[in-house]
């Protein structure tokens, strides 16, 4: 047997389990008392009814510091009683964080306890997988989405020595071949610093859900709206948003600007939303904020002549990726704006002023008025204060 593991036993027979406690610093537990931490390695990675789950480590924090239990399949036939093992570890916590867990881990141990006929289904708490949040909240700053990777950009830890996850399947079935694997310790210490990792990993992700990380720029601040957001957190999440779209240092704050504009827009308040986008287009030439601005003019505003001024400088700016977008705008914006050009000289010419200039015609209307409701005897000298080139349009009024 690999070093540490000691025999346990459960209905079915005999489990090998290694465990031990280590340090876990100082950092605060809060509402994460009971909660468990998963990690697997298997004989494959296609997943499937023919993948066997040969070690896993539940780490958990407790009063003396962090419980790691490891668990080993010693050989396929002892399956019933390390699963057993398994879910009683499992059973233990009120909280599960796995990495990557909803779509490898969990599926395959769910199959696997089917294929086993215990009675009842695999216990599962709560469950968080961490690898949505670190999509969601880093994704965009991460070259790489690997645990490892993530260990070494989040959390500062360097791993030295480590076996590649890859070579797991190797170890076990070399030692399933010579009953000694110089690879399995490596690959059984993997797991468990996988599974460590992850009660570190989670504290980061909670400091910066609960905000409570200072230095923020506008791009991490709107991933986390976004995040909050999905996750039921509005309140929490559109102030994240309004914080990155205060700071307008980037692509993030103007995205965060544009998801501001759309709800303010929702809730009718088209003249809000645009005095937003003109604000932050004064900061930043993000070719979204000019396509947003454009809709709300065209259509909530009816402004097209403005929504053709905003389309036209956001094309003298460097080419992106809403180019085609703001091209086909601007064309059907100057045919909109000729359109109604052409009708207000239709609707001034049935007002019986016929002019074209919309500020005389505004003009005429108004002293028309006025000499409707003037005394006969001032009518004369209104038209005297007039300029010869108007007194016909009057005369025809």
């Amino acid at each position: 047997m690999p070093h540490g593991f000691e025999p346990i036993e459960t209905p079915s027979g005999t489990a090998w389990r290694r465990f031990e406690i280590q340090d876990a610093g100082r950092l605060p537990q809060g509402d994460r008392s009971g909660f468990c931490y998963l990690d697997t390695e298997t004989t494959g990675l296609a997943g499937g009814t023919g993948t066997l789950v040969f070690c896993a480590t539940v780490a958990r924090a407790g009063p003396a510091g962090l419980e790691v239990a490891q668990l080993f399949l010693q050989e396929p036939g002892l399956e019933l009683p390390f699963l057993e093992a398994l879910g009683a570890e499992l059973a233990a916590g009120r909280g599960l964080g796995t990495y990557n867990g909803a779509s490898f881990d969990l599926p395959i141990l769910r199959t696997r306890w089917a294929l086993s006929r215990l009675p009842g289904e695999l216990p599962e708490p709560v469950h968080t997988d961490l690898l949505h949040l670190v999509r969601g909240l880093f994704g965009a700053r991460l070259p790489s989405r690997t645990l490892r990777e993530v260990e070494c950009r989040l959390l500062g830890f360097e791993r030295e020595g480590d076996l590649p996850g890859a070579l797991a399947p190797e170890a076990y079935f070399g030692y399933l071949r010579r009953g000694f694997s110089p690879l399995l310790e490596p690959a059984l210490a993997h797991n468990r610093q996988d599974a460590v990792s992850l009660y570190y990993l989670h504290q980061r992700l909670l400091d910066r859900l609960e905000q409570r990380e200072t230095g923020l720029d506008g791009d991490e601040l709107y991933e986390l709206g976004r995040v909050l957001t999905r996750r039921g957190r509005r309140a929490d999440g559109w102030r994240a948003l309004r914080r990155s779209a205060a700071l307008a240092d980037g692509a993030g704050s103007a995205a965060a600007a544009v998801l501001i504009a759309r709800r303010l827009v929702r809730r009718r308040q088209a003249a809000a939303a645009e005095s937003l986008l003109a604000a932050m287009q004064r900061d930043l030439t993000d070719q979204l904020l000019a396509v947003t601005r454009a809709r709300v003019l065209e259509w909530r505003l009816k402004d097209p002549h403005t929504a053709l001024k905003v389309v036209e400088e956001a094309l003298s700016h460097a080419a992106g990726p809403w180019t085609g977008d703001l091209e086909r705008r601007r064309r059907r914006l100057a045919a909109k704006a000729a359109r109604r050009a052409r009708s207000d000289t239709r609707r001034g010419r049935d007002d019986g002023v016929g002019v074209e200039q919309p500020a005389l015609r505004g003009e005429l209307l108004e002293l028309r008025q006025e000499l409707l409701v003037e005394p006969v005897g001032l009518v004369s000298d209104a038209l005297d204060r007039l300029p010869r080139r108007k007194r016909g349009a009057v005369a025809l009024a």
